[in-house]
């Protein structure tokens, strides 16, 4: 019988990881090992493929491939079996927001790395990250906590973030994205969530720090060759202010150049032109980063 064989095309294509990461792991980890065919060439069994299938589906809710590349298919699923049996509990909202209003911040911290272990880092952000930090946004807005546990609550955040994408920012990636705020947007805490969904997309997440100015956003945009300028807007924005100078940062952008917004600040904007990409929750970057065709070609750095 012949055992179906993969070039690194195809390998990339079906997995979704991209061929430079493919070629950077070989080296690393050993791992894929391609075999050599009559013409030298390249190809990958399927095997390898089903177990780097796997390893994307793992890496996808936050695990370094370092960690992963040395299992075999059975231990690979064994861990994904694990992670889907851990249940998003109903009250683990109610207890991070009892936490932040009684300013036990050690515990919160405790308490949110325990979630982020148990859920992965996609599912820890979309699922637990995103809905708790809207609702502490909102208990802050209507005076149920103080600015001092919006503090608290926000620095812890960062720091954890910080330090879960610095394990999974990508080794080389061929593909950036500028991550700011707007001047006049200090809330940049979804910068931060953004940069780590990117990061487990592959895409390498350059952070200025929040209310560049849009020429300094064009510059830096430009100069560290990203594809993409991503903002994090808040529902504290004047919307008409928003919208002007997302509209006014639209033009100054080279076309080349990608322009995505996020945050409770879009909804309910008026119709904004289809060059600027809006987005209501972070599930949308994955997919739009698969629906969209930004190349992912290696800059020039010259």
């Amino acid at each position: 019988m012949t055992i179906p064989l993969f070039s690194i095309n195809e390998l990339s294509q079906e997995t979704g990881i991209a061929k430079d990461t493919l070629r950077v792991w070989e080296r690393r980890y050993g791992f894929p090992q391609p075999q050599r065919e009559q013409r030298n060439e390249r190809f990958y069994p399927l095997e390898q493929l089903e177990r780097l299938r796997l390893i994307k589906q793992l890496m996808d809710s936050g695990i370094r491939p370092g960690k992963l590349a040395s299992l075999d298919s059975e231990q690979l699923q064994k861990l994904i079996r694990e992670q889907q049996a851990t249940p998003v509990l109903a009250d683990d909202l109610a207890l991070l927001m009892k936490l932040v209003a009684e300013g036990r911040h050690r515990e919160l911290r405790q308490q949110l790395e325990t979630l982020l272990h148990q859920q992965g880092l996609r599912r820890f952000l979309i699922s637990t990250l995103g809905p708790c930090t809207h609702a502490v946004g909102e208990a802050w807005f209507s005076g149920k906590i103080g600015v001092l546990d919006e503090h608290l609550y926000a620095e812890q955040v960062r720091s954890l973030l910080q330090a879960a994408l610095e394990e999974i920012r990508p080794d080389r990636s061929t593909l950036r994205a500028l991550l700011t705020t707007l001047p006049g947007e200090q809330h940049g805490l979804g910068l931060l969530m953004a940069a780590c969904m990117l990061a487990l997309d592959e895409v390498e997440p350059i952070l200025p720090g929040a209310q560049l100015p849009l020429e300094e956003t064009v510059r830096g945009a430009t100069e560290q060759h990203c594809a993409i300028v991503g903002l994090s807007c808040s529902s504290y924005m004047n919307r008409r202010t928003l919208a002007t100078q997302l509209v006014r940062l639209r033009k100054l952008l080279p076309e080349s150049i990608e322009l995505w917004a996020g945050g409770s600040g879009v909804v309910g904007l008026p119709a904004m032109p289809r060059s600027i990409r809006l987005f209501s929750s972070l599930e949308q970057i994955g997919t739009t980063l698969q629906q969209c065709t930004i190349s992912r070609k290696e800059p020039d750095h010259g």
